[in-house]
């Protein structure tokens, strides 16, 4: 029987108890000394991170941008895999499709073949038709939409007030929220870490809002400030996951550079845990 993506992500975060998504951003200019091109320094810089930070995360999450920009596509979907089959876990990946009709539809062949991901990050204020093509793929991938964002000019647009009074950031998650049924892809939405007040507001005035078939990805934390106790408080009713970088995987630059990383992501996962226990 085929696991939906939520629940498979629900049993991980369980069985590890951690909410810790690690993302996989690698900045050339913070590279360690390594063998090889640079394609092949990306594969092998990331897979030591992987191996490292795995018993400390729920899922990983690589920037497509990162990837893109050293022409490495081939050596993220071998990376995608190597996770998938080495340590277990889901990979989202970070790319904010937000397209319609037939380019939507080559985008999600592109994220959920191609690379092989098992969700992926929309953006979804181009309207809702935008997450037609990717409805489709059914409960075992994952969507995380836009809702309110981290970086520091989403509250001139997010928060201005639209239909009903509601906030926009409100407003599209649940229109967004009303398209999934059973069959179709999971729909969560991502929810920045340096507004965390604004998590409290997602269900505002929905009667059917059931934050526990909602997951949220949370970034944010470490490198953009964001406050992980309120970040926790407002955002436990529902299956997260905060995800860190840059914090994590150029914590180090030198030959310990894994090592640290895992570090890191221990660390953070042991803050979040004591986050929940400070909320309860």
């Amino acid at each position: 029987m085929m696991i939906s993506f939520l629940d498979r992500l629900c049993e991980i975060q369980a069985q590890h108890q951690t909410r810790v998504c690690v993302g996989l951003d690698p900045d050339p200019d913070k590279l360690p000394v390594l063998k090889g091109s640079l394609r092949e320094q990306l594969i092998r810089f990331a897979s030591d991170i992987v191996e490292r930070t795995a018993p400390y995360a729920c899922c990983y999450k690589p920037n497509l941008a990162f990837w893109q920009s050293c022409e490495a596509e081939p050596e993220l979907a071998k990376l995608i895999s190597f996770i998938q089959s080495e340590v277990c876990l889901p990979v989202i990946l970070d790319a904010k499709y937000g397209d319609i009709g037939n380019t939507a539809e080559k985008y999600a062949v592109a994220a959920f073949e191609r690379f092989g991901a098992d969700a992926v990050t929309l953006n979804a204020y181009l309207g809702t038709d935008t997450l037609a093509p990717w409805l489709r793929w059914g409960a075992a991938k994952g969507l995380y939409v836009l809702s309110h964002t981290s970086n520091k000019g989403a509250a001139k647009f997010q928060e201005d007030c639209v239909g009903g009074g509601k906030p926009l950031f409100v407003y599209l998650a649940h229109e967004v929220a009303a398209l999934q049924t059973e069959e179709s892809t999971r729909i969560g939405f991502v929810m920045g870490a340096t507004f965390p007040g604004q998590i409290k507001f997602l269900g505002t005035d929905n009667p059917i809002w059931r934050p526990a078939e909602i997951p949220l990805l949370i970034p944010g934390v470490g490198s953009q400030g964001g406050e992980l106790l309120e970040t926790v408080r407002y955002a436990r009713t529902y299956p997260f996951v905060i995800n860190s970088s840059r914090g994590i995987i150029h914590a180090s630059s030198e030959a310990d550079f894994a090592e640290v990383a895992g570090q890191r992501a221990c660390e953070l996962r042991d803050q979040i845990n004591a986050a929940l226990e400070q909320t309860a």
